[in-house]
């Protein structure tokens, strides 16, 4: 938006948003106008309650960008966690579906659920635990459940549970002209397919029915039971260390999991720190406990933890408030193996100030056993999943460093990324998923009226 535009007079708002719009003036405006890692300045932002005020807040926007002759910043919140940044803005339109966050259990026995876009992970969690139920979702629990949903989800039981977007079995979508449509298989199949990897460039999602799995309680009760198991390592070979961790994780059955996060440990030192989280969805069973002793013997062990707990105690949500504070800049890649010339690489990586973690996770099992044309998650071939965390102040730094490993791998995970240039975009879906993509695009918003979001 220009500055001419700060001081042209939009539209008058319609009658029935008025009392869900927060203007810069009004005492809910810092509390709504950030998402957690980036500090917002909206001119608007609507909070809606119901998909009727979704479907007219979509309406005004365009009818805005209409009086005003261009385009305004036109973004989408959810749960306000989005690495993309793309759910804030500095003087356009904020919608957010907060407001929205009912979770019913449609059938139990089928493991059916329906969730709106505005609930977060770890409340989600918390409901359907009660009737036996898990669903892999954000590693934390304050994510939004719209965001990550429509965007992929590798979750904390991905080699269990695929990704998250997998399991949506239906939705409901409000697209750019307004209308509320029902997307699955058999209705508005080409929305359906695009809304479950193509995040929110065909639409606002504002409810799913997903397809949950059923976890026997353990015989202590223990509603959905996980088997935790924290390590450190010191390790002075990553090679060693990375191909005997791999060599590990996929001799273990798909109820395993496994992340690992790698820093180093000071900069005079060779030595890398390792913290490692395997876990266990289900009771602990002997396998279970044989997969946890053979981690130990991956490496030196310097700390260890182990704990039962139920999976919604492991992605509670804190319900932290948004005030943009979190200045990280996230980079990422999707990988088929792990190799010396990956090696190489994160060792120059490590070496760098700007980097504060290089995660690493496990990714293989029920993704790659789905085709590639399957939804809009591209890179059915991946099994292993990096990601840089570093200072957001040194972006150009951390683009260079981690270059040679995105060059490497098949793709990249769009919304785990910060980077939102033309160039990150174009890895994140694969040459025939973009094209089909933009088809969809071109039907539903050829306008670009829901703007803020990454197009393919």
């Amino acid at each position: 938006m220009t500055d001419g535009d700060n001081q042209q007079k939009w539209p008058a708002l319609p009658a029935a948003l008025r009392n869900i719009a927060v203007t810069r003036n009004s005492s809910k405006y810092e509390s709504v106008s950030s998402n957690y890692f980036k500090e917002g300045h909206p001119r608007l932002v609507f909070m809606a309650e119901n998909d009727e005020h979704v479907s007219l807040v979509v309406e005004y926007a365009e009818n805005v960008q209409r009086f005003v002759g261009h385009q305004i910043p036109f973004s989408v919140r959810s749960g306000g966690h989005g690495i993309t940044n793309y759910s804030v803005n500095d003087d356009g339109i904020i919608i957010d579906l907060s407001q929205m966050n009912q979770v019913n259990i449609l059938d139990e026995a089928k493991g059916l659920i329906e969730v709106q876009s505005g609930a977060v992970w770890g409340d989600v969690a918390d409901k359907i635990s009660k009737a036996d139920l898990v669903l892999s979702s954000g590693d934390f629990g304050d994510t939004g459940v719209g965001g990550l949903a429509t965007s992929g989800g590798l979750g904390l039981l991905v080699r269990k549970q695929g990704l998250t977007t997998d399991r949506i079995l239906g939705a409901t979508v409000i697209t750019a002209d307004g209308m509320k449509r029902n997307v699955n298989k058999e209705e508005n199949s080409d929305l359906f397919w695009a809304i479950r990897g193509g995040s929110s460039q065909v639409g606002i999602v504002t409810e799913f029915i997903f397809q949950a799995d059923q976890v026997k309680p353990a015989k202590t009760g223990q509603k959905v039971p996980i088997g935790l198991q924290k390590l450190s390592y010191n390790v002075s070979d990553l090679s060693n260390f990375l191909f005997a961790w791999h060599s590990w994780i996929i001799s273990a059955t798909e109820n395993m999991s496994s992340l690992l996060m790698l820093t180093k440990s000071d900069s005079t030192s060779n030595i890398i720190s390792v913290q490692a989280t395997n876990i266990w969805c289900g009771e602990k069973t002997n396998l279970c406990e044989k997969y946890f002793t053979d981690a130990l013997n991956i490496a030196k062990v310097e700390k260890q933890d182990e704990s039962n707990l139920s999976y919604h105690t492991l992605v509670q949500a804190p319900h932290l408030p948004h005030k943009g504070a979190n200045n990280v800049y996230v980079k990422n890649v999707l990988l088929t193996k792990i190799d010396d010339y990956l090696l190489n690489a994160l060792h120059t990586m490590l070496k760098s100030s700007a980097v504060m973690g290089i995660e690493v996770r496990a990714i293989d099992g029920p993704i790659n056993q789905l085709p590639p044309d399957f939804d809009a998650w591209s890179f059915r071939e991946a099994t292993f999943f990096v990601a840089v965390w570093g200072d957001a102040t040194q972006s150009s730094l951390l683009n260079q460093l981690f270059k040679p490993i995105q060059d490497h791998g098949c793709g990249v995970y769009g919304a785990y990324s910060s980077d939102t240039s033309e160039l990150e975009t174009a890895k994140s879906w694969s040459r025939d998923t973009r094209e089909r993509l933009q088809q969809v695009v071109k039907k539903y918003d050829p306008k670009h009226i829901i703007n803020q979001s990454r197009y393919a």
